[in-house]
């Protein structure tokens, strides 16, 4: 059995709750089930699944939840079977972007059950346990918080010696909500302007200009976690926007070449939210933020060296020159 390689993943995984771009999200399921039993010889039970949940995001492809389940009355007719079922399950998940807001995902974990069974000509049999959990599906994101499911879910030996087991077999829809920071920026997929030193140049008497102000920040293999320096640039950034209302930031965010190219440009763009996010809650007015995400397709050193991929996982973060009067 695979079980216990699973639970340490379970147990591992609120570990990573740590870094600073993790999000909660809530999720509810429902669909259909059927069991696979071979001591149903005319015809297999079928019933209705119920199902709630609430996990982490930790990066765009990377999820883990917790959940509880409620498998409707299983009816065997033949046999006079009736089975109740009850569940918590956990497990890791994993999406594959086809586009920005389509993905195909896996979920592999555990689950521990709490069987029923009776039968006509006996009392009622109880028994308990844990089982290995699959489910592959499809992903679509209506808005950054909000998604839709579709996919066919597999546990394996539900029961005991003295209950029988079996197989089940689901289809479920889910609907879920993840909780972020409401203002959003819009993404703007434009190239950057390179950046330059800051410079303050006196135009006239009374009319001085900003010239642009650069800064960039440095990311993990996929990963979106800022980290305390560069945080501490980003307070030197809120602070010339404070003083000056006028001034707008470009926030670009990059990514390295490992993954495909549609992952990447989503990888980017979350990098560039999570440092845009982070002015907001600095005291940044979201109307002084611009955002863009380009992908794997602006490296400034060679992805063919784990070096170079290093620092083209990047976020660029620039104040154009502005006019203020003195």
């Amino acid at each position: 059995m695979k079980t216990p390689l699973l639970l340490s993943y379970i147990l591992c995984a609120p570990a990573w709750a740590s870094t600073e771009s993790t999000q909660l999200f809530i999720e509810a399921k429902g669909g259909y089930q059927w069991a696979s039993d071979d001591s149903y010889n005319h015809s297999n039970p079928k019933g209705a699944i119920f199902a709630v949940s609430s996990g982490l995001q930790f990066s765009p492809a990377w999820s883990w939840d917790v959940g509880y389940q409620y498998h409707d009355d299983l009816k065997a007719d033949a046999t006079s079977v009736n089975v109740k079922t009850w569940l918590i399950e956990s497990a890791l998940r994993y999406d594959w972007y086809l586009q920005d807001n389509l993905s195909l995902y896996g979920r592999f974990g555990a689950a521990y059950w709490d069987m029923e069974k009776t039968h006509l000509s006996s009392d009622k049999l109880d028994a308990t346990g844990f089982s290995p959990l699959g489910e592959v599906g499809v992903n679509y994101n209506f808005t950054p918080n909000v998604r839709l499911s579709a996919s066919y879910q597999y546990i394996d030996s539900i029961g005991k010696s003295n209950t029988g087991k079996y197989d089940s077999h689901g289809f479920l829809v889910g609907l879920t909500y993840t909780f972020g920071n409401a203002a959003q920026p819009t993404l703007i997929k434009e190239s950057s302007t390179p950046a330059k030193k800051t410079v303050v140049v006196e135009t006239s008497p009374q009319t001085l200009t900003f010239s642009s102000k650069s800064m960039n920040g440095i990311f993990g293999l996929d990963s979106t976690e800022l980290s305390h320096d560069f945080i501490k640039q980003l307070a030197e950034i809120a602070e010339v926007l404070d003083v000056y209302p006028q001034a707008q930031v470009v926030v670009v965010g990059h990514a390295g070449s490992i993954g495909s190219e549609v992952y990447n440009q989503r990888l980017s763009e979350i990098r560039a939210q999570t440092v845009a996010n982070k002015l907001i809650e600095l005291g940044v007015s979201p109307a002084q933020i611009e955002v863009q995400g380009e992908g794997e397709s602006l490296p400034v050193a060679d992805n063919r060296t784990a070096d170079g991929r290093a620092k083209n996982r990047r976020v660029e973060v620039t104040i154009p020159s502005f006019q203020y009067q003195k």
